[in-house]
């Protein structure tokens, strides 16, 4: 087949292919993107890769590598597969470009190279190969041969654009080459040369300056695929989307509007004054920990733009619509289920302008480009070291801003390990991290982890509410927790019952209906519509003026709920969590009038907590300091964790995790290694939901159901689809497997 036109993406026409989707026209928008990207983001990556090169051989690289990235496209499988549908490529156009630039152009680029750290034309090929988070390319197509087009003619204008900018001398004559893709002799063999020649003992500088420069690529050949498609000029839409930064008055008046006039407190005030770059806030809940954080970034942040994470999509959510109500400057949720959100909760804030023209245009992925404030999950930045596509992509905006990580003692041992990570690679970016309270263990590593960020300054809350005596602690069983709860409900009171499974949870709540209380219940195990709509329930029935209420829920508790009880029963967990859930007891005021009643249960068996999260010995000898007969405040509860963590056997975060951005050089592919460790749950749509609602709305976590065939059921994306009657449902009380499948437990 014989090809009028090299191209770079499908067209309507392929006779009569728009300028930018050719090749040669594709090639020349993603280079203005790159231009605009080292106009915005030079001092900002200076500040990251530091010594390890020069600003001006890093932007000449830069382009370089957007000059070459899609080289590999001028070959008959990938033009085919623009013309025909059913075509499958035999390679990826990536691996076959670096093969075809390293065989016949890297003699003509020597020049170049030589001008610049032998490094940095590893750099180059690297991103060339990673820029689609598909290298090294591992699918089998059965197709035996490719077909370089090196002699057609739009190639040679594609080889004018590179002699140009580089100022090459004549380029070389080329053919049209076959390559094998057979075992022996193929482009796996060629590959692996090249790699032994690529990869050398690369400087932690180095091997930085290699992964902001794969990200950079990534962005501009995005903004120069998608916008053009959308009809928007590249350098004006960019120049205009990504220079947007905050200042300082708009986050004050922020914090004023919330505040409603009452004056700052003096921690607030202090956390504001703060400079050094990392700052640990260990505060209560309900201290305003969240007003000093936008107070921070109020002086960090100016110029700049902020990622404020939170642990869940929940707090994540209640974080965005409690203060972005109608801000002076523009902000943008960001999670897996915020559309979602948007639609379903009623506190929601409006969209904004730019998220009404991005949703109109199609260009999401682009959405934190133009706003100067994103609330997120921690994930969602933190997914940047694991070559999450989400994390990527926001990359020109997190090289330009300050982070908030909020409720860093809820992030489990390996995300936290990400954390860690984050403050070692952006050791130069201000970031601000809160917590109730915080193992020793996990203070001690970032403190280690800080001293090359010149240390970490640490602020406690207000000492008036830290050491108010809001709590009376006792050890209970469930006979004597019912018979206080009834008292306390009798009084029109509010109580909290937290179990630590669901099986026991539901069976506490249909205990408590079948008692005529007034139960409601709030687990994990709802559609997610559904869930939020018990969430809000809960949380309004807990007002003030409202009637008597029991709320039993588990874990969802902790840190999704701004309720206060006026008796808390619980099962025993570990001391973080159980300090967590005290938070939600005697929670509104400063110094409350008198101390609440903290019931703790012993549960039958430590699940869902592993043996060393729930370490039985250290939760006794706790509530031995505390459970006694006098008051205790928040930071008598802390300080008695603390004695009895020491004797502990900590987790010591000593060794640095893996990081697929920074770590591999050579290789790009997209989470490999996950954030979170392997979880209990799979996201299930009963078949029964299907046409409801988008899956999102209909997905509950279930526990993985290893007594069904559940690999073979189907899947839409990520959620697994229950055949009918496998899981009973109730938009009250939740879901469970049905009872003729016995011999499963739901926890």
């Amino acid at each position: 087949m014989t090809y009028e036109h090299l191209l770079a993406k499908k067209p309507e026409d392929p006779q009569n292919p728009k300028v930018e989707h050719t090749l040669v026209g594709h090639t020349r928008q993603v280079m203005q993107a790159m231009e605009v990207l080292h106009d915005v983001l030079a001092s900002q990556v200076m500040d990251f890769i530091g010594d390890a090169v020069s600003l001006s051989a890093w932007q000449t690289a830069n382009l370089a590598a957007a000059w070459l990235h899609d080289l590999g496209k001028a070959n008959n499988h990938f033009q085919n597969m623009m013309r025909d549908p059913h075509f499958r490529q035999g390679v990826r156009h990536e691996t076959l470009g670096i093969v075809v630039i390293s065989e016949h152009l890297d003699e003509w680029l020597t020049d170049f190279w030589g001008n610049h750290p032998a490094w940095l034309k590893a750099a180059v090929y690297f991103s060339i190969a990673g820029h689609h988070l598909k290298f090294p390319d591992q699918k089998e197509r059965q197709r035996p041969e490719v077909l370089f087009l090196g002699v057609h003619p739009e190639f040679r204008s594609f080889l004018d654009i590179g002699k140009e900018l580089l100022q090459l001398g004549p380029y070389p004559e080329l053919a049209n080459q076959p390559y094998s893709l057979l075992a022996l002799g193929g482009l796996k063999s060629r590959l692996s040369r090249l790699r032994r020649k690529l990869e050398v003992e690369f400087s932690p500088h180095q091997k930085l300056a290699i992964a902001v420069m794969k990200a950079t690529l990534m962005a501009a050949d995005l903004s120069g695929s998608a916008l053009p498609e959308k009809g928007q000029e590249i350098k004006g839409w960019l120049k205009a989307r990504l220079k947007v930064s905050l200042n300082q008055k708009s986050l004050e008046s922020l914090v004023n509007r919330k505040l409603k006039g009452y004056p700052l407190r003096p921690f607030q005030k202090k956390v504001q004054e703060e400079r050094s770059a990392t700052l640990l806030l260990q505060a209560g809940c309900g201290a305003g920990k969240t007003a000093a954080a936008y107070l921070w970034a109020a002086e960090h942040a100016q110029g700049k733009r902020l990622f404020f994470c939170y642990p869940t999509t929940t707090t994540a959510s209640e974080g965005f619509s409690g203060y972005f109500q109608d801000p002076d400057f523009e902000a943008i949720l960001i999670h897996s289920r915020a559309k979602v959100d948007y639609r379903l909760l009623q506190n929601m804030p409006s969209l904004t302008k730019t998220e009404i023209e991005l949703r109109a245009l199609n260009l999401e992925a682009l959405d934190t480009w133009p706003v100067p404030a994103v609330v997120c999950t921690a994930h969602t930045v933190l997914g940047l070291l694991q070559n999450s596509r989400r994390g990527l992509y926001a990359w020109p905006s997190l090289a330009q801003s300050v982070f908030v990580f909020d409720e860093i003692h809820s992030f489990s041992p390996r995300l936290f390990q990400h954390l860690l990570r984050f403050l070692e690679i952006f050791k130069s970016i201000p970031v601000l991290l809160m917590t109730a309270t915080i193992p020793p263990g996990r203070q001690r590593a970032l403190h280690k982890i800080c001293s090359a960020r010149g240390g970490m300054a640490v602020i406690s809350g207000p000492a008036t509410r830290e050491n108010a005596k809001r709590y009376i602690l006792k050890r209970s069983d469930e006979d004597n927790a019912w018979q206080i709860a009834q008292k306390v409900l009798n009084k029109g009171g509010k109580v909290l019952w937290i179990s630590n499974t669901v099986s026991r949870s539901m069976t506490l709540a249909k205990q408590a209906f079948e008692s005529g209380l007034p139960v409601q219940p709030f687990h994990s195990r709802y559609r997610y519509r559904d869930r939020l709509i018990r969430q809000r329930t809960v949380v309004d029935g807990f007002l003030p003026k409202k009637p008597a209420m029991l709320a039993v829920t588990t874990q969802v508790a902790e840190i999704s709920l701004d309720l206060s009880a006026d008796l808390l029963i619980t099962e025993y967990a570990p001391i973080p969590a159980l300090i967590q859930r005290l938070g939600r007891l005697n929670r509104f005021a400063d110094e409350p009038r008198e101390a609440r009643m903290a019931l703790f249960i012993k549960p039958p068996n430590p699940k869902p907590y592993s043996p060393e999260e729930y370490h039985e010995p250290a939760i006794e000898d706790w509530l031995n300091q505390v459970a006694d007969t006098t008051h205790k405040s928040q930071s008598d509860l802390a300080r008695a964790f603390w004695r009895v963590a020491e004797q502990m056997q900590q987790v010591e975060y000593t060794d640095t995790i893996h990081c697929d951005w920074i770590d591999d050089p050579w290789r790009s592919l997209s989470n490999r290694h996950a954030l979170m460790e392997p979880g209990y749950t799979l996201e299930i749509v009963r078949e029964e939901d299907l046409a409801l609602g988008p899956s999102t709305e209909m997905a509950m976590p279930m526990p993985i159901p290893y007594h069904l065939p559940w690999q073979r059921w189907s899947f839409r994306g990520r959620y697994a689809i229950a055949p009918l009657g496998t899981i009973t449902y109730d938009p009250f009380w939740g879901g469970e497997y049905a009872r003729e499948t016995p011999g499963f437990e739901i926890i």
